[in-house]
């Protein structure tokens, strides 16, 4: 079958974990012929090669200048008419012209938005999405919307990248939803989806399960990694220090992540509880030394406020650390309570505190759930997930077939 993978950065020779590379190496490795448009950026280094094959799969980048490119439209025509196209991500500005490409031409395609309360048009709050009900009525389906909410507010430009980034879950031959909790949200939509998990390269991770990172710190570690976001709750980790350094006084708090404007946030609230000597911060480390972090720590924590899906708490496991995190949807599709990590409430730095003692403790739960961790990963099967994304492509193919 002829692939075509759209997406934004996700296909590149440096990130090993995000979803589009695993599945696009994967497919390739099937026999599949995969092609894939992403996001081309000068002064990223994972980005800033025009045209690159990996493991198979033929990348070419485009730089991404808005929702209308003509670069991308070129493209799109000149490029061997694949069989499907998989659009990745919402907020993808490569997918509206994608779509359109593929309804014009009979394409059948596939959208994975990975996370739709990332929207801002769906989510009052990207930071707190959970907070309170989407805004299911605030998307726009049609042009005639735009015209009917561009004469109350003239707020065209909104509207018309509104209609742009929801035209292609709304014209999909297939949603493929990460998560049970993301496909209701798009049943209360109206758009049919049907869910197929992520997953990590267990192989690469449990190869280096006895490399350790070079660098030492006092113990225990507790280990964050991710952006440094309100909605990946660094804030709320940075708060429950003090609660656990009561019982652990020579523990050190690892973040592991990126962001100037947060990182001075995450230092101010140390230094304001007087935690700073215990603080650490490392900007960006590769993906070998991540998993050496993760094969040092003695706990992983993911104190988020929402998730599209997380893929962290399965990079934990396969490396044999046990995991605490937010007790929400799509997360607790993944950690189970008590049998392969444990769930604290959101939002609450105490009962995070608590937790992270809890576990650090207990040796028997720490061993329990870091067996029942490798356990977990075999639902996470690449093979099998490739093999169900290979049957949507099918399905919508032979649809494609006998419609046309």
């Amino acid at each position: 079958m002829n692939i075509l993978i759209v997406t934004t950065g996700g296909i590149t020779r440096i990130f090993r974990n995000w979803p589009e590379v695993l599945l696009a190496k994967a497919l390739a490795q099937r026999g599949h012929t995969v092609r894939a448009f992403t996001y081309y950026d000068a002064k990223s280094e994972a980005l800033n090669t025009r045209a690159e094959n990996i493991e198979g799969v033929e990348v070419e980048r485009i730089a991404p200048n808005g929702w209308l490119t003509r670069e991308f439209w070129n493209a799109l025509t000149r490029a061997p008419k694949p069989d499907v196209i998989h659009i990745q991500h919402l907020r993808n500005q490569f997918a509206f012209q994608a779509a359109y490409y593929a309804r014009r031409e009979n394409i059948p395609y596939v959208v994975t938005p990975i996370g739709p309360l990332h929207d801002h048009y769906l989510s009052l709050d990207r930071d707190k999405p959970l907070d309170t009900e989407p805004l299911y009525h605030n998307l726009i389906w049609s042009r005639r919307e735009i015209l009917n909410r561009a004469a109350r507010d003239g707020r065209v430009k909104r509207h018309v990248e509104n209609y742009f980034m929801h035209y292609p879950v709304h014209h999909a031959n297939m949603v493929i939803a990460c998560s049970e909790h993301e496909r209701d949200i798009w049943t209360k939509l109206g758009i049919e989806s049907e869910t197929i998990p992520l997953w990590v390269d267990t192989s690469f991770i449990s190869k280096m399960r006895d490399e350790k990172f070079p660098q030492e710190f006092s113990r225990p570690v507790i280990l964050f990694v991710g952006q440094f976001k309100y909605r990946k709750g660094f804030d709320v980790l940075a708060r429950a220090m003090p609660d656990v350094l009561r019982d652990f006084p020579h523990a050190t708090f690892l973040f592991v992540g990126h962001s100037p404007i947060h990182r001075r946030e995450l230092e101010l609230i140390a230094k304001k509880d007087g935690t700073s000597e215990h603080l650490r911060i490392l900007e960006r480390v590769s993906e070998e030394d991540k998993v050496r972090l993760y094969n040092s720590a003695d706990v992983y924590v993911l104190p988020t406020r929402y998730e599209g899906f997380g893929l962290p708490p399965l990079e934990a496991m396969a490396a044999g650390c046990p995991v605490i995190a937010s007790d929400i949807p799509v997360v607790d599709e993944v950690v189970q309570h008590e049998y392969n990590g444990l769930l604290a409430p959101r939002d609450e730095p105490r009962a995070l505190a608590h937790t992270i003692a809890r576990l650090l403790r207990d040796e028997t739960l720490r061993a329990r759930l870091i067996q029942n961790g490798f356990e977990t990963l075999k639902r996470f099967g690449e093979n099998d997930l490739v093999a169900r994304n290979e049957k949507v492509y099918e399905r919508v193919t032979q649809k494609a077939t006998v419609a046309a």
